[in-house]
């Protein structure tokens, strides 16, 4: 039966999760996406559940087995929330999403990195870029890559090293949003690639980066006059695209920039 104020040992307890939870949120970032990063996550969210229970059960402040019974699920729902929110993914991104200040001006960059975050070699691994505004289309940006972040096409195609091997989709989603669907052909393990966004003008606008498809068989790549390409795959409904690429690094050369390459055909 409950007490009538809180134990030391509940105290304990909470203070243990706490400790965990903590522990998590720290660790969480230098975990692989594999079976042991994902066990570490699974055995640690158990534990604080664990901790949880008795103090959750024997709570002064709750009178009867309903309410105890209400908030123990309301604790095991916030944390799954916390270990679904750390799960460490195959693909991440950082930050998950950047502000364009309405009184800001043009030429203000914002980078994300895009990160593969597993022990495998990822192919076709997709990041998302959805513009959120009422004045600036997906046109009034800039994507690029910087140089560190560039590589050239390995594929062993003729023509292939000209391009880097990072190419795109400038799309809109169901909602009519601009969405910069941008796709590394080849991410190594534990590999990362910078991508900026720069706005081309002035306007207020907040841009969310999210991960999507990506495969661990390497995709075919296709060669045609000064176009490289790969099938583009999503995992959400696009239309409207115009695909855009990069030259990729080649020596002699004068900096890398943008190429851009229209086309009609939608992304699905």
């Amino acid at each position: 039966m409950p007490e009538d104020r809180t134990s030391r040992g509940d105290v304990a307890l909470w203070c243990l999760a706490a400790v965990m939870a903590l522990v998590l949120f720290l660790l969480a970032p230098q975990l692989s996406a594999d079976n042991a990063g994902r066990v570490v996550t699974v055995v640690i969210s158990v534990a604080i559940f664990a901790c949880s229970i008795h103090p959750t059960l024997h709570s002064p402040w709750l009178h009867t087995n309903i309410s105890r019974s209400i908030v123990l699920c309301f604790v095991a729902v916030g944390i799954a929330a916390l270990g679904w929110i750390l799960w460490p993914y195959s693909l991440n991104v950082s930050p998950t999403n950047v502000r364009f200040a309405n009184r800001g001006a043009a030429g203000q960059t914002y980078s994300f990195r895009f990160a593969n975050r597993s022990d495998k070699d990822l192919y076709a691994s997709q990041l998302k870029l959805r513009i959120h505004s009422r004045t600036l289309s997906g046109k009034d940006f800039l994507i690029d890559i910087p140089t560190a972040s560039r590589k050239a096409n390995g594929e062993g195609v003729v023509g292939a090293q000209s391009f880097a091997d990072i190419q795109g989709l400038l799309c809109h989603d169901s909602y009519q949003r601009p969405v910069f669907s941008i796709v590394v052909f080849h991410l190594a393990p534990h590999e990362s690639r910078e991508i900026t966004i720069t706005n081309g003008r002035a306007g207020s606008a907040k841009v969310g980066a999210t991960t999507g498809f990506f495969s661990t068989t390497p995709q075919s790549l296709n060669v045609n006059g000064n176009v490289d390409s790969s099938p583009f795959r999503s995992d959400e409904a696009l239309s409207d695209c115009q695909s855009f690429g990069f030259f990729g690094l080649i020596v002699g050369s004068p900096p890398p920039r943008p190429l851009t390459v229209r086309s009609d055909s939608p992304a699905g």
